[in-house]
This record gives structure tokens, C-alpha cells and sequence, in this order.
């Protein structure tokens, strides 16, 4: 059955109905890969023209800390069917017959990243990517641009220098980069984990993120937000999907906020709007940043990766060829 949600007024403005539909029974593309040994993570999903594009992150058994993971490609013609390209650009088990764009090991880690479409920018610098790493005990947020998606150039300066230990989330809205990030409640790694925000007009000097969203008292008291997933569909209708982390039985569900203007987000709904699967998705659930437009008005296709180990569970040994990646399509309507 679709989830309805009635979205009241936000920001004296009546909001539109919203719905989550088709979501997916089956994981589309699984891991498989020697560099995937562990498991699949992090992901994003554009479509440019006919084109489906997926960047996603993955971990093998060598997983000493996020950081060490891999930022691999696939392609699709319909967003369903994923195809591994071999791309020829990284060595691993010494050959480059392989999807991987990027080595965490090789490069000072890679962890975290969401990849968009800058339509302002050069043509050098059209795709972006946003990612954090592991630095002197925190996780700031770094920066990379690329002609096609492919072949990328990363800066060595961060983008955001404060911790934030999640997938980050970025877009060029207007003359802003919105940035959206993980804070803490009461100083790092402590307390409940929270969605911070921060806006630059370059790409680049980010400030200090403020709090946009934490769970409240209506909440269990175990709750953290895990991360954003934070999408414009339009010019006055933004979204965020984090996964509510509930550490008593250490798993992930989708939650869902709203905003008018991109940074003040009101929750019209208590509790996941995406429950935990059978299969793949029956242990977390973490939706990727950006929306892709389907093909009829008001719809747009979102994309998760879901895993069937806990949260704590996530190391080698434990983890074996975990994670899938599924999708749902959101619609809105006017009233």
C-alpha cells in the first residue's frame, strides 16, 4: 500500500500530498565485486539525458575505518538494470579492471559522498562531489569537480572544517551551495546525533553549521538522525529523508521532514515513513541525496542502499557481501 502523508501548512503556505510509492520488493544491484566483499554504502543516483548514473561507495574486507572504502560507478538505461563499466583508473588486486573512480586507501580516504550536477559552473567543473575523510580524530568535509563524473580532481583544503561523520549532502540552489551535515548535541560524538546546516555563495568556506533538525520529546529517546538525505524538488518544496537510528535495537528507518526555504524543516509526520524490508533492507535503511524527476509531473525516483546486518555489525567478518541498493518514487500533488 502507498504511504500518504498529509502535509498541512509549513511556513503559513498549504503544502501539497505527498506519496511514496513502488518501493522496491528487491535489490536492484547487490554487492558482488571483490572491492564490495563487505559491503555496499553510500549512494547517488542522477539522470543526465537518457543516461542513469550511480556513484557508490564500498567497503572490502580490509575495513579499518570509513575512510577506506571505495567510490565506484555503474550506469543504467532504465534506473533499474546496473552495469559495472570497466573503467580502467584504479588498481585493485593488481589490475585496473575494475568500476572503482577513486581509492580511499590510495588517496587519504574517501567516505560519505554525494555527487550533483552544478549547472553554473564551467563545463571543467560541472560535476561535483562532496565527502568527508578522516583527519586528527574528526571528519571534515572535503571537496572534488569533474568534467563528466568520471575523471575527478579533489582539493586538498576542506570545504567545511568541522566534523560531520555522515553522508553529507550539497547542491547549488540560486547563488547559494546549500551544505547539509551531521552535528552533535553536546560536543563531538557526544550526545544525539543531529542534521546541521550551513550555505557559501562559493564552493567553499563553509561556517559553522546550525541545528535544523533533532528529535524532540514526541521522539523516542533513543532516536538520532543519522544523516539528511536533504533534495530540492522545486523552488519552494525541499525534503529530507534521515535515518532515524535508534541505538536500543541498533537499526535504521526513514524519516521524512519538509521546508518551504531549504533550511527550516518541519517533521508532518512522527515515526518512519520507510520501514525496515525482509530481505536486504531488514536491518537499516539510508536514503541518498538528490532527487531524480520520473517520468511524469510532480514524481521524482529516490534511491537507498539497505543492509541485513545492525548498525554495530557493519565490520568484516560480520558484514559478508551485505547491502543492495532499492528506490522508491515520491509524488506530489497540489490541493
Amino acid at each position: 500500500m502507498p504511504l500518504l502523508l498529509l502535509l498541512a501548512v509549513l511556513q503559513d503556505k498549504p503544502l501539497p500530498k505527498v506519496e511514496i510509492l513502488e518501493r522496491t520488493a528487491a535489490p536492484m544491484m547487490v554487492s558482488e565485486a571483490p572491492w564490495e566483499d563487505m559491503c555496499l554504502s553510500w549512494c547517488t543516483v542522477l539522470r543526465v539525458g537518457k543516461q542513469w548514473h550511480l556513484w557508490y561507495e564500498s567497503f572490502d574486507q580490509k575495513y579499518k575505518l570509513d575512510s577506506d572504502g571505495y567510490l565506484c560507478y555503474a550506469r543504467s538505461k532504465d534506473g533499474v538494470k546496473w552495469e559495472r563499466p570497466r573503467l580502467g583508473l584504479v588498481e585493485y588486486g593488481g589490475n585496473r579492471d575494475n568500476n572503482i573512480l577513486i581509492s580511499g586507501p590510495a588517496q587519504g580516504g574517501i567516505a560519505g559522498s554525494n555527487v550533483f550536477i552544478d549547472e553554473q559552473a564551467d563545463p571543467s567543473e560541472r560535476f561535483k562531489i562532496v565527502f568527508i575523510r578522516h583527519v586528527n580524530g574528526q571528519w571534515p568535509v572535503f571537496g572534488g569537480t569533474s568534467p563528466d563524473g568520471i575523471h575527478w580532481k579533489l582539493h586538498e583544503k576542506p570545504l567545511y572544517g568541522k566534523n560531520s561523520d555522515t553522508q553529507i549532502a550539497c547542491f547549488r540552489d540560486g547563488s547559494l551551495y546549500r551544505l547539509y551535515v551531521r552535528t552533535w548535541s553536546s560536543g563531538l560524538y557526544q550526545g544525539t546525533r543531529l542534521v546541521g546546516y550551513s550555505e557559501s555563495p562559493t564552493f567553499g568556506n563553509f561556517a559553522d553549521a546550525a541545528n535544523i533538525l533533532k528529535p524532540d520529546a514526541q521522539d523516542p529517546k533513543d532516536l538520532h538522525f543519522y544523516n539528511s538525505a536533504a533534495s530540492k524538488l522545486r523552488d519552494d518544496l525541499y525534503v529530507l529523508f534521515p535515518s532515524g537510528f535508534t541505538t536500543g535495537d541498533d537499526v535504521s528507518r526513514v524519516h521524512f521532514a519538509v521546508s518551504r526555504n531549504g533550511k527550516d524543516f518541519e517533521r508532518p509526520v512522527r515515526g518512519p515513513v520507510l520501514d525496515l524490508g525482509k530481505g536486504f533492507d531488514s536491518q537499516g535503511l539510508y536514503v541518498g541525496p538528490g532527487a531524480v524527476p520520473g517520468d511524469k509531473p510532480g514524481t521524482w525516483w529516490f534511491y537507498y542502499v539497505g543492509t541485513r546486518v545492525k548498525h554495530g555489525d557493519n565490520v568484516p567478518g560480520k558484514a559478508k557481501k551485505d547491502g543492495g541498493y532499492g528506490r522508491f518514487l515520491l509524488k506530489v500533488t497540489e490541493n
